[in-house]
């Protein structure tokens, strides 16, 4: 195997398990039905005038899926097509990103008649900010504010026992109200022990190739479990905040709610603390 195929054999093998457990739509029997149209086209009598045809429309068909099976069977075009998974506000992509210009993105708009390049404009993008922990967060608040003002429940981890409200408490907006609930280790103060992300944004989360990407459920529903290292990336458009993730993150969604618990906890004690919430 060719050292630029391994990565790709990696997403795939990624993609292929998150197919088990991710539920998707059914797909239309293609095949089927050009053969039953390929069927009564060949059972219709030999002199029936041209001109009284039906259109032979599938084989269209049947050549764009011939196409499109050739093209997957190339790696580079497969690596190009299985790039990122999503569950609910959260983006994973499978490969390293692309470098990006850091300050401007340069939009050219179409050529004149004339055939003049245009000038190009640029797009500001926020600064990235880069938050060594989670207790240096902005937009600190209480409990029962965050409860108050983040229009959905907030529940709390039962599991494991003796946990107790948390210690510190955010409310931001990310494309929507965003809560992150933060417990810190007793005998380190300024270690957080685990937390609980809450966020009600379409997409605002996206994390670059994790080390680890697991697929497992919550309740009966998809989940992503990853362990770090690699970096978060929170933007609302304005925002732009990173963080590096060191530990083991449970992705899941509920409703509009999409869940990320932070911890140093196995698969199996992560998922007991995310069905415990009440």
């Amino acid at each position: 195997m060719n050292v630029s195929e391994q990565p790709v054999d990696r997403w795939e093998a990624r993609l292929r398990a998150t197919a088990g457990v991710l539920p998707y739509p059914s797909t239309p029997d293609v095949a089927g039905a050009v053969r039953r149209r390929l069927a009564a086209d060949s059972a219709r009598p030999a002199q029936r005038p041209f001109f009284t045809r039906r259109p032979r429309w599938a084989w269209a068909i049947a050549i764009v899926v011939l196409l499109v099976a050739g093209l997957l069977a190339v790696p580079e075009v497969r690596a190009g097509l299985l790039q990122f998974l999503r569950i609910g506000a959260v983006r994973i992509f499978l490969a390293p990103p692309t470098p990006t210009p850091s300050e401007a993105e340069v939009i050219v708009t179409a050529l004149p008649a004339a055939g003049v390049l245009p000038v190009a404009t640029s797009t500001p993008r926020p600064t990235p900010t880069l938050a060594a922990s989670l207790i240096d967060l902005g937009g600190e608040t209480t409990l029962e504010e965050a409860r108050a003002r983040f229009g959905f429940p907030i529940a709390l981890p039962a599991y494991p026992s003796g946990l107790g409200p948390p210690d510190r408490v955010f409310l931001q907006n990310f494309g929507g109200p965003m809560v992150v609930l933060v417990w810190l280790d007793p005998a380190q103060p300024e270690r957080v022990r685990l937390s609980l992300h809450l966020l009600t944004c379409d997409v605002c989360a996206t994390k670059n190739d994790p080390p680890v990407l697991q697929t497992t459920s919550v309740n009966g529903q998809p989940a992503v479990w990853t362990e770090g290292p690699y970096m978060l990336q929170l933007s609302n458009g304005e925002i732009d905040l990173r963080r590096m993730i060191e530990g083991h993150v449970l992705i899941w969604a509920d409703g509009p709610i999409t869940y990320r618990l932070e911890t140093d906890l196995s698969l199996d004690e992560a998922v007991k603390m995310a069905e415990s919430l009440k």
